[in-house]
């Protein structure tokens, strides 16, 4: 769960403190596990759910220029394939560098799979908005790739 942390800090620090948030989370909430899930995938959720709160408590998005014009998915393919031959410890050392605003959406979209729709309701944001910093997300690592 440290990990999944990490991917959302800024440091081992504030890793460290979305950690202890996060099994405060749990055993306040440990009442409400229903055996849906597996236990593990509960408390791994309750994790993401506690960094997105951490960073919306902490941090404030920057004000980003909104457009209303389709975003080119041109060269996907190849980014994900990078992005996915990365080992963990390149992707940790590259998130941590990524702007904060960018890291979560990110962390949410590539990482966790969550749709661009749900991103949104999670962080209380628009959609286009969302997939406007999933894009910079994107070009962002790519540039940090080339150095």
């Amino acid at each position: 769960m440290f990990g999944v942390c990490l991917r959302y800090a800024n440091g081992r620090e504030e890793a460290e403190d979305m950690l202890m948030e996060g099994f405060m989370q749990v055993f306040k909430s440990l009442p409400l596990f229903r055996g849906e899930s597996s236990f593990t995938t509960w408390i791994h959720s309750i994790m993401v759910n506690t960094a997105v709160s951490h960073y919306r408590s902490v941090k404030r998005f920057r004000k980003e220029l909104l457009s209303s014009d389709v975003i080119e998915e041109e060269g996907k393919a190849e980014e994900e394939n990078i992005i996915a031959s990365l080992e963990a410890k390149q992707l940790l050392e590259l998130l941590e560098r990524m702007p904060d605003g960018m890291r979560v959406v990110f962390n949410l979209k590539a990482v966790e799979e969550y749709s661009f729709s749900e991103i949104a309701e999670k962080l209380g944001k628009k959609e286009n908005a969302i997939r406007i910093s999933y894009m910079r997300a994107r070009q962002w690592m790519m540039e940090a790739l080339k150095r």
